[in-house]
């Protein structure tokens, strides 16, 4: 990923180390302990050790990975750092889920970025992940677009919505060095392609760009590569992900709510499902993208989970796709 020109790199100055330099003109491929079924949401299933799934990643051929959620990867930078060296990747990112919705839970969002941002900048990476924290309620609509078109912001909260996102996204850039990718994410104010409209309408685009999650965009009811065509100049982050879609109607149909959708076998291996995945290459190809591909599988694994060899064809895939 390229920074922007003037973009203060006090990251370096101010937290006494050196950022790992962004090799800019290439792109390269990651994956994110969500493959290995770590996720941010109470309750999800069972969390494989960390040292498993950064030597997984290694040995699958990845070159770095994002940070999970807030506790899985050691905290310490120093420490991360030493593990990640130890195998060879890079930190590339950070998820962070915020409550924008709310005007009054500024502050608390706040917090979350700041300690986003400085773990990540004192361990060389490059793009903080905004998403909408969602709730309960567009939990239970998720996937029906029917349904969120129903239960989301209305057009007078649009504004101080993006104004919000904005004012943090300046506050990683200036602060930090880093820039921002916003998530459209299924069972949040930001999925369906409407708000994705909305939301990129209504932030900056010098410092809010465009997290392509093939997969979410889809999930919302949208067409990733429709997205990618439209949105080109914005995108400064990708997850690949893929979809099983006769499954998802299948399990919307039963009125599940996001977390048991996405738990239960929606998204597959690269390949396997319904994303026109070599029409996002030739997207990303077409426009000059020159940042990570991060791959991602949300699900649900055991100990016994051959994680491995997931990753492993996951990786093969994006070498034929993609070419890299």
């Amino acid at each position: 990923m390229r920074r922007e020109s003037g973009v203060p790199k006090i990251a370096a100055a101010f937290l006494g180390m050196v950022l790992t330099e962004v090799h800019v003109g290439t792109i390269r491929v990651a994956s994110a302990p969500i493959s290995w079924g770590v996720c941010e949401i109470p309750g999800w299933g069972p969390q494989l050790r960390w040292e498993r799934v950064l030597d997984e990643m290694s040995q699958a051929g990845y070159e770095g990975t994002e940070l999970g959620p807030w506790g899985f990867l050691p905290a310490d930078p120093h420490r991360l750092q030493d593990a990640l060296r130890a195998r060879g990747l890079q930190l590339v990112a950070a998820f962070v889920p915020l409550p924008l919705r709310d005007p009054e839970s500024f502050g608390r969002a706040e917090v979350e970025v700041r300690r986003t941002s400085e773990l990540l900048a004192r361990c060389g990476g490059s793009c903080v992940v905004f998403a909408d924290a969602g709730d309960e309620a567009r939990a239970q609509a998720a996937g029906r677009v029917e349904l969120t078109r129903t239960c989301g912001l209305a057009p007078d909260e649009w504004p101080g919505y993006g104004e919000r996102a904005s004012r943090l996204a300046r506050l990683v850039r200036q602060a930090y060095g880093l820039q921002v990718a916003f998530h459209p994410h299924g069972g949040t104010y930001v999925e369906n392609p409407e708000e994705v409209e909305a939301l990129l309408s209504q932030t900056d685009p010098e410092v809010v760009g465009l997290c392509l999650d093939t997969g979410h965009l889809l999930f919302g009811g949208g067409d990733p590569v429709e997205v990618a065509r439209r949105h080109a100049a914005r995108i400064n982050h990708v997850h690949l992900k893929d979809v099983d879609v006769p499954r998802l109607r299948q399990l919307l149909a039963q009125g599940l709510a996001y977390a048991e959708v996405a738990k239960q076998g929606t998204f597959v291996e690269l390949g396997c499902g319904s994303v026109d995945l070599p029409a996002i290459a030739g997207c990303l190809q077409a426009a000059g993208y020159r940042g990570w591909l991060v791959v991602e599988q949300d699900r649900v694994v055991t100990e016994d989970t051959d994680t491995l060899a997931s990753a492993a064809r996951n990786r093969d895939y994006v070498r034929r796709v993609f070419g890299v």
